[in-house]
């Protein structure tokens, strides 16, 4: 089954490889997907998770596809925006060395910045995916996007060597930009010896691009970036929420009250063994 699934996230090109072989008392960040806000529906994949997430009554998985509270910045996904509807399956951490998933994280897992949904919003059009690298002596990963209906949208490969702890991805510019109210789903494998095999490590996720109310866009205009993340969070953008608030931590790792935060939107999302990871600037 896992073979089946890389082969079909990776496309044709990779198929014989395959078969061959991470404030001051201000409110926090939290995150509350709203009702409506469900995942896709036919999916043989997996997801990660992220800052305060409590999913609501109809937030499932994702229709139709081919993979798998404290006080800080509230995550809130939108009404009405929701994923494809039923699946087989999602990844949201997987081994890169041996080990069991009771052992240390740090030494063997691969973990996707996600809520235990698996999914989560952008209003960007190549949004940045984070993902938790341990140490391993794997140079290259794979990540790939596609969309709900199957097809390939972009691929790309990313160096890895050296680098252990959160890894930012971006869409690049030559990516297509994603659709608003489409789903897509994305895959990240590590290349263990330099290879892709039926076992290797992999993390996936459901992301969809939403269009921004007008509180929001111009909450999105604010000059402080703390603020940008607390808006983007209360309006159920995960994955620029998130990535607004690692960013940040990155460039001020000493700031008391951004590391509170972080820790609180990562605990509140159940990644909180994660805080204390390094933040890498970016793995592309």
């Amino acid at each position: 089954m896992k073979h089946q699934y890389l082969a079909t996230m990776f496309g044709v090109g990779v198929i014989a490889l395959i078969a061959s072989s991470v404030w001051t008392d201000a409110d926090a960040i939290t995150f509350t997907p709203n009702a409506d806000n469900s995942t896709p529906s036919q999916s043989t994949g997996g997801a990660s998770r992220g800052t305060f997430f409590t999913p609501s009554a109809d937030n499932s998985t994702p229709s139709q596809s081919t993979g798998g509270a404290s006080r800080g910045i509230f995550f809130t996904p939108q009404a009405g925006k929701g994923t494809p509807r039923s699946s087989a399956g999602a990844s949201r951490s997987s081994l890169l060395t041996k080990g069991t998933p009771q052992q240390a994280k740090s030494a063997t897992q691969l973990i996707a910045l996600l809520p235990q949904s698996f999914y989560g919003t952008t209003v960007s059009e190549r949004p940045t995916i984070l993902v938790y690298i341990p140490a391993s002596n794997a140079e290259e990963a794979v990540f790939s996007l596609k969309n709900e209906a199957g097809n390939m949208q972009h691929q790309m490969t990313i160096p890895i060597a050296g680098k252990t702890g959160v890894i930012a991805v971006k869409l690049p510019a030559n990516a297509p930009a994603l659709a608003v109210g489409k789903n897509y789903q994305w895959l990240l494998a590590v290349k263990v010896d330099g290879q892709l095999s039926p076992s290797t490590p992999y993390v996936d996720g459901w992301i969809q691009r939403i269009q921004p109310s007008a509180d929001l866009a111009r909450a999105m205009q604010h000059k402080d970036a703390l603020k940008r993340a607390e808006a983007l969070g209360k309006n159920g953008v995960w994955y620029d929420c998130v990535a607004t608030l690692a960013a940040l931590h990155t460039a001020q790792p000493t700031d008391a009250e951004l590391t509170k935060q972080w820790k609180e939107l990562l605990s509140s999302v159940g990644l909180k063994a994660l805080v204390t990871d390094p933040l890498v600037a970016s793995a592309n």
